[in-house]
């Protein structure tokens, strides 16, 4: 079973939907993901001019994170293509300014739909730990 520590959990519980009460989804992954990044790294990527910082962060997390858990391997790096594709152009339903922009929206698509339970065997859990 994949490993997991409890940020990249909440994360994978966002991209997936199931934190909508809390982290309401704003039109555009980066958008939506600013308030859960300030919860975890403690500063808010709209002050100081920390957006770069925060885009770069939040792309490694989340390019990180989608190749821990894959479970595409049909192709030889045909889903990861795709965020590079989605970086070099807009499409209709990845219209982000930023090419850093849109290619987080594309690994939050990849992770949204990357499957917890494959043939019926649980690939990694999503329960989050609260620690005292």
């Amino acid at each position: 079973m994949i490993q997991l520590e409890n940020n990249e959990k909440e994360l994978i519980l966002i991209c997936k939907g199931h934190r909508e009460e809390k982290y309401p989804y704003q039109g555009y992954w980066h958008l939506t993901l600013k308030p859960w990044f300030t919860e975890i790294y403690g500063w808010n990527p709209d002050e100081d001019n920390n957006y770069q910082d925060y885009l770069q962060g939040l792309f490694h997390k989340l390019l990180d994170l989608y190749l821990k858990i894959k479970d595409n391997w049909s192709n030889e790096n045909g889903q990861l293509k795709e965020v590079f594709n989605a970086s070099f152009r807009k499409g209709i339903s990845n219209d982000a300014e930023l090419p850093i922009e849109r290619s987080i929206h594309s690994l939050c698509a990849l992770i949204q739909f990357n499957e917890v339970v494959q043939d019926g065997i649980k690939r990694y859990d999503l329960n989050v730990t609260i620690k005292d």
